[in-house]
C-alpha cells in the first residue's frame, strides 16, 4: 500500500463547524477508491504475497483532501487551499488528478507560488475525450499530461477496449487514449489504461484516465529528484525550471506528435 504519512482535509464545507475534521484527510467515503489508486501508482509498496510496486516505492506521500465525503465535485477554493498546505508542509510534488470546470486565479496563483518556492505541480490533461487540455493542466506553470495505452496489456473484450483509436505509435501497439484530453499544452504522456494500483482495505483493481498517467509521471519527478545532485542543490523557481527541463529530457516520444504526448513517455536512460 502507499506510505501516505498524514496530510489535512481541506474542505471548507466539512471543516468550518468542526476544527476537529481538518484530520479526516481521506480517503473520502464516497468514490474514495480514486485517490487511493493515485497514490498507489506513485508509491505503492506490496502488500505479502503481492508483487506490486508503485512507480517510486520509497516516496513519502500526503493527503489533501478536496473531494467530499458525500461526493461530488472539489471546489477551485478547497484546490487553492491545498496547494498552499502542500507548499508550507514541505512537499516537493504535487499531483493533480483534477480538472475541468471554470479557471480562477486562486489556483492559478496557488501553482504559481508553488513553482515560486521550487515545488513541481503535475496535472492530468482530463478526460474529455480529445477537448482541450483542461483547467488547471491548461496552465502553463502546470506539468500537463495525457494517458497513452498499449493493446495487449488488457482483455480485448474490457471496458478498456473501446479507447483503443487513432493515432497509433510507432509501434502500432501503442496509442493514446480515446478519452485524453489533447492540445499544445501537453507537456508528457504517461501509462493510463487499464492501470492496477492500490483501492482501500488493503485491496487492488484497474482504473483508466489521465488521473491515472499523472501519478506515472509523478513518480518518474521523484526518481529525478533523488537521483539529479543539481536537482536537490537547487531552490526556488530555478529547481522547478531545472526539474521541468529534466523530466522534459528524459521524455521519448512515441510517434503520435506533440499535441498528443509532448516530449513523450519519460524513461531512465
Amino acid at each position: 500500500m502507499p506510505n501516505v504519512s498524514g496530510g489535512a482535509n481541506l474542505i471548507f464545507d466539512e471543516t468550518r463547524d468542526d476544527a476537529g475534521a481538518v484530520d479526516d484527510w481521506g480517503p473520502a467515503k464516497t468514490h474514495g477508491e480514486h485517490g487511493t489508486h493515485v497514490a498507489g501508482i506513485v508509491g505503492g509498496a506490496a502488500l505479502a504475497g503481492s508483487t506490486f510496486r508503485g512507480v517510486a516505492p520509497a516516496a513519502e506521500i500526503r493527503s489533501y483532501r478536496v473531494f467530499p465525503n458525500n461526493g461530488g465535485d472539489a471546489q477551485n477554493y478547497d484546490i487553492a487551499a491545498a496547494i498552499a498546505r502542500a507548499i508550507a508542509d514541505g512537499c516537493h510534488i504535487i499531483n493533480l488528478s483534477l480538472g475541468g470546470g471554470a479557471e480562477d486565479e486562486a489556483t492559478r496563483a496557488g501553482i504559481g507560488a508553488a513553482l515560486d518556492a521550487g515545488v513541481l505541480v503535475v496535472a492530468a490533461a482530463g478526460n474529455d475525450y480529445r477537448k482541450p487540455v483542461s483547467f488547471p493542466a491548461a496552465v502553463d506553470a502546470c506539468v500537463a499530461v495525457s494517458a497513452y495505452g498499449r493493446s495487449g496489456t488488457f482483455p480485448d473484450d474490457s471496458v478498456e477496449a473501446p479507447e483503443v483509436v487513432r493515432p497509433y505509435g510507432v509501434d502500432p501497439k501503442d496509442f493514446v487514449a480515446g478519452f485524453s484530453n489533447i492540445g499544445p499544452q501537453i507537456d508528457v504522456v504517461g501509462p493510463g489504461v487499464g492501470i492496477v494500483s492500490t483501492l482501500p482495505e488493503d485491496k487492488y483493481g484497474v482504473m483508466s484516465g489521465t488521473s491515472m498517467a499523472c501519478p506515472a509521471i509523478v513518480g518518474f519527478a521523484a526518481y529525478l529528484l533523488s537521483t539529479r545532485p543539481e536537482l536537490k542543490q537547487a531552490t526556488g523557481a530555478e529547481r522547478a525550471r531545472l526539474w521541468k527541463s529534466a523530466l522534459y529530457g528524459a521524455g521519448r516520444p512515441l510517434g503520435f506528435g506533440r499535441d498528443y504526448e509532448g516530449s513523450g513517455l519519460p524513461r531512465m536512460s
